[in-house]
Parts: structure tokens; C-alpha cells; sequence
């Protein structure tokens, strides 16, 4: 049966393969049998890019007490031949140690890849204070001396740290984000799940030894308020007509969007979100977006009352 996933901030629709257990007769999913990826994780696969998307998605932000703060940190790539993924997850853990000694309560950080090779990370923290200037020069200073104590040459200038102003504007990876805590993760989670293909994804632009085991490449504390995953099983007519309904409500959102440019971009997607050239997969296509969990209730109860179900033309 198709299963829609309500979340605090998306929902997913899909229908799970189920096989029989020959023991107990019992149905269970196929996915209950896949382990998952963890420190043994060979980059950004579509898995990895999807559970960090829905755990973004549980992130419950108005539960979350402190003053939020979006920082980027980089290393130079030509050292990167010498760094092992053990080496640069043990300085991001001394990082974070840092951090949490100087008032860090949350964070959830990502990591890329630049097309030089050498990792890129971003860093969404929330403090318990307002941090100054200064105080901010020596977070950044502390990343840079942890490097160099290990004889990698990092640059305090390649490192950002920039406040969020509720209601401003920030610049991730030269795109325009509306400066909220929530808008800037839903960013970079899109930016994940778009594109495996990338080449900030792409795991033949790791080092070697990255490319046989990288480790994470997204975490956060295990503090970090999340709501629970709300699971409805539906039939297929209810699973079809709410498919249709979260088209429209991104094709609605899409065409308020001011910059002409994002708003022709953001239609095109919403429109094309169903598309399927393969007929025997399309009436099984699931879906996924960005949807406040009321909103997506709304519609899972205009689904069930609709009258009807035949098949969508995708």
C-alpha cells in the first residue's frame, strides 16, 4: 500500500516494495532489510541526500532556544592528498568541542565538495548569546589553528561566519536565501537531494582514501529538538488525487515567488514534478516536498473526501 510521510516541515508519498516473511506470514517492507549507511558511507548517494532531506524536514525550529548563526568552513586543496576522512572528522569534532565550551547549544552541518577536491563545510549553530565580532574572529581562529597544528595550511580568510538576521537575506553558494534558520537548510538540503550527480557530490572528486571511506557527510547534536514522523497508509485513488494536490500547492507557492527568474525556474519543477516517461513506474511515483505538516494534512483530508480515483495521465 502507498504510505504518505508527514513531517514538521514535508511529506513524501510512496509505495514501499513488501515481501512475505515465509516464517510468520507477516507483510514487511523491503527497506526494513536495507542497513543503513553510516561511518562506512562512500560520499553523497541518493540515500544519504534523502535522509538528510527528511531529517531536516523533522526539525522542529520554533522548539529551538538561541541565536542562530550560519558559518562555512574551508581548507586549502592542496593538502588534501594527505588529509584522511579520519583526520577531518576528528578536527570537526574538536571544532564543535570548541564550540559548545563558547556557548553553542545546536548545530547541523553539511558537507561538499569543491571541484578542486577539498571539503567545504557549512555549519548552521545556535548560540546562547549574541555573538560579537570578535568572538566570532576567534571561532573561525580556532578552526584554522586546529588545521595548521596538524601542518595544513588553512587561511582565516577562507572562513565565514555571518549572523542570521530573521527577515534579511544570505548569500549560500552565491544564491540568495531568505536569512532564516529553517530556509537556509531547506536550501542546502535541495542542494543535496537535486543533484547526487553534482560534482560537489561526485566521490571521484575525493582524495583516496575519502573515496573508500568518508564517513558523514551531515550530522547534528543529538539535542536538536525534532517532531515525530507522522505515517498514513492510503489506497492508490487517495495516493493519486494527493499527488496532484501537492503539485498544486507547489505551483502556488512557486508563482509568488518575486524574482521572475526563481519564479519561472520553481514553476517549471513544480509542474514537471509528476512527469514519467515510463508508463509501467508513473502511476507509482512518489513524491516529495516542502510542506508544513498542517498544510499537508489539509490536503491528505481533501485527498481521502474526493470523490473519484482514476489513474493521472504523468
Amino acid at each position: 500500500m502507498p504510505t504518505i510521510a508527514i513531517r514538521a516541515h514535508g511529506v513524501s508519498a510512496s509505495k514501499f516494495q513488501q515481501i512475505v516473511n515465509p516464517e510468520t506470514g507477516e507483510i514487511v517492507k523491503l527497506a526494513d532489510f536495507q542497513p543503513p549507511e553510516r561511518t562506512a558511507t562512500k560520499g553523497w548517494t541518493v540515500n544519504v541526500a534523502r535522509r538528510n532531506e527528511q531529517r531536516l524536514q523533522q526539525v522542529d525550529f520554533d522548539a529551538i532556544d538561541g541565536v542562530p548563526a550560519f558559518v562555512t568552513l574551508t581548507m586549502p586543496s592542496g593538502q588534501m592528498g594527505e588529509v584522511s576522512a579520519a583526520d577531518f572528522h576528528g578536527w570537526l569534532k574538536r571544532w564543535l568541542q570548541y564550540m559548545k565550551r563558547h556557548g553553542m547549544s545546536h548545530y547541523y552541518w553539511i558537507l561538499e565538495f569543491q571541484a578542486s577536491g577539498n571539503p567545504h563545510l557549512h555549519v548552521l549553530v545556535w548560540l546562547d548569546h549574541d555573538c560579537d565580532p570578535l568572538e566570532q574572529y576567534k571561532a573561525l581562529r580556532s578552526w584554522v589553528g586546529i588545521l595548521n597544528k596538524s601542518d595544513v595550511g588553512a587561511r582565516l580568510q577562507g572562513q565565514i561566519w555571518e549572523n542570521i538576521d530573521v527577515g534579511g537575506e544570505l548569500v549560500v553558494d552565491g544564491e540568495t536565501v531568505p536569512a532564516h534558520p529553517e530556509r537556509v537548510l531547506m536550501y542546502l538540503a535541495k542542494h543535496a537531494a537535486r543533484g547526487v550527480a553534482h560534482y560537489q557530490r561526485q566521490i571521484e572528486n575525493m582524495p583516496d582514501d575519502w573515496q573508500y571511506r568518508s564517513g558523514r557527510v551531515w550530522g547534528h547534536d543529538r539535542g536538536l529538538p525534532l517532531r515525530a514522523q507522522q505515517d498514513v497508509e492510503t489506497d492508490y485513488p487517495t495516493f493519486h488525487r494527493f499527488r496532484r494536490l501537492v503539485r498544486r500547492w507547489r505551483l502556488a507557492e512557486a508563482r509568488a515567488i518575486k524574482d521572475r527568474d526563481r519564479r519561472r525556474m520553481a514553476i517549471s519543477q513544480a509542474r514537471g514534478m509528476l512527469k514519467c516517461p515510463r508508463p509501467d513506474i508513473s502511476p507509482y511515483r512518489g513524491v516529495s516536498a516542502w510542506i508544513p505538516s498542517d498544510v499537508a494534512s489539509q490536503l491528505l483530508d481533501v485527498a481521502a473526501s474526493m470523490n473519484g480515483g482514476d489513474y493521472e495521465e504523468d
